[in-house]
């Protein structure tokens, strides 16, 4: 017999628009703590500075969202779940991208034997210039 399907998780008013702000950012966009703060008291003036974080902080807990560190990077940054994959800081003016990769599970699986950890899944970023850098072209 198949397990019943999780209940769907009901949001408290506050968590819901936190999560519409990131879901309507789309994949590829990077949004900082200040970014979904600004966005989220527009639309609803008055919410806190730590609600919002607190939402953040719950909705990566459930899976809704994910949140992105990135060494080097000013601050963490959060998009929508989306399937694995990597990251590009550009070390001349720290634009971060999505790129289209993710570690092999096979690559984990060697690196579980070897250590003796037992790893769930792995991130990679990746660093230097991107194309509007290189190109010696800054947009501001």
């Amino acid at each position: 017999m198949a397990s019943p399907a999780p209940a769907p998780v009901r949001l408290p008013k506050n968590y819901q628009l936190i999560l519409d702000i990131v879901q309507e950012s789309g994949r590829g966009r990077h949004l900082t703590m200040n970014d979904v703060f600004a966005q989220t008291s527009a639309r609803r003036p008055g919410i806190g500075y730590s609600t919002v974080y607190r939402g953040l902080v719950r909705l990566r807990e459930l899976g809704m969202i994910s949140e992105i560190v990135v060494p080097g990077a000013v601050s963490a940054t959060y998009e929508p779940a989306a399937e694995r994959h990597a990251h590009f800081r550009c070390t001349g003016c720290s634009a971060i991208e999505d790129v289209d990769y993710a570690l092999p599970t096979r690559v984990l699986r060697r690196v579980a034997d070897k250590s003796g950890f037992d790893i769930a899944a792995g991130t990679v970023t990746f660093e230097g210039l991107c194309r509007h850098c290189r190109a010696g072209v800054h947009t501001a």
